[in-house]
């Protein structure tokens, strides 16, 4: 649903059937600010069958002619929504915060954060081996798109070169290069001579989860790279916890800092909590507000009004 026809037919449904409907899976906390932003507009909030439908879940967009996603993921509903259906999602201030995220640890480790805050605690006053300055400034971010733009320009400031891997390889201002990750016929097989290294320091995913990103992070791609800092902010799907175990064995990656894993929640017995290389958080590094969530569908429905495709629709054969 790309056209400009396309949208004047769905601003115009808008018009003749102005109805919301508030998916299931819709936070109890965003409900009255949802329906306030829907009052706002003339919309009318109904249990099923609307024009708008704001849902994570296929079952609760039943005849609409547009689905909008609270989050950031489209996985659910991208494979499964008519064509002919325009499915937006929400983005919002989630690149900052995750940005953020990434630097924090990056300088908690730098810095040494952890033992100073024990010392502290016991009493110890100890300069020896001081935080000094990295030697190796080297940053790959695998995934280019808000996220990975975000991360890019945080990291800079930190002091990194930073070079994006991504399907296209298609340069970007936010990095310093751009390589591809995936060649012409689609089979992920990047060439590891081509980054990570000794220079590197730092490796960020900043994946979605799509068909082709599942198990993307392979041991041969962790084999271009020697003690780097992992962190994961995209999707688990992404890098599986054997493969992750291996590097940090064979010092591949020196130590992983986890808001998202293989398995959510993570299960107690999982071998990622018994390891001091290991930091997990529990997938709170993007949390979407409700003032996201609006300000998207408020930008996306004057785009409609004017007949044009909102900046914030879905790209279904990629995932998001």
């Amino acid at each position: 649903m790309t056209s400009e026809l396309t949208m004047h037919r769905l601003a115009r449904k808008l018009r003749t059937d102005p109805t919301v409907h508030l998916g299931d899976d819709v936070e109890p906390g965003w409900r009255d600010t949802l329906a306030a932003w829907a009052h706002s507009h003339g919309l009318e909030i109904t249990d099923r069958d609307a024009t708008l439908a704001i849902t994570t879940r296929p079952d609760h967009a039943t005849g609409a002619a547009w689905v909008h996603s609270p989050y950031a993921g489209i996985e659910h509903l991208a494979p499964v929504l008519p064509d002919d259906v325009l499915l937006t999602r929400t983005t919002g201030t989630m690149p900052q915060r995750i940005a953020e995220y990434v630097t924090a640890w990056v300088l908690t480790e730098r810095w040494q954060t952890a033992r100073y805050l024990a010392d502290s605690a016991s009493g110890t006053w100890d300069p020896t081996d001081p935080p000094t300055p990295p030697d190796r400034t080297g940053a790959v971010v695998i995934g280019t798109g808000a996220m990975g733009r975000a991360i890019a320009r945080a990291l800079a400031c930190i002091g990194h070169r930073v070079t994006g891997l991504s399907r296209s390889g298609r340069p970007d201002d936010a990095f310093d290069a751009v390589l591809s990750l995936v060649p012409a016929h689609g089979t992920p097989a990047p060439d590891s001579t081509a980054f990570g290294g000794p220079g590197t320091d730092v490796l960020v995913l900043a994946l979605p989860h799509t068909p082709q990103t599942d198990g993307l992070i392979t041991p041969e791609l962790l084999r271009a790279f020697d003690g780097v800092h992992l962190i994961n902010i995209g999707r688990g799907s992404a890098l599986r916890t054997d493969t992750l175990l291996t590097a940090l064995d064979t010092g591949r990656v020196r130590h992983a800092t986890l808001d998202v894993t293989e398995q959510e929640p993570l299960g107690p017995s999982s071998p990622l909590w018994r390891r001091a290389d290991v930091t997990v958080t529990p997938h709170i590094s993007g949390l979407t507000l409700p003032s996201d969530v609006v300000a998207a569908l408020e930008a996306a429905l004057e785009r409609i009004q004017a007949g044009v495709r909102p900046t914030s629709a879905a790209v279904r054969e990629q995932g998001y």
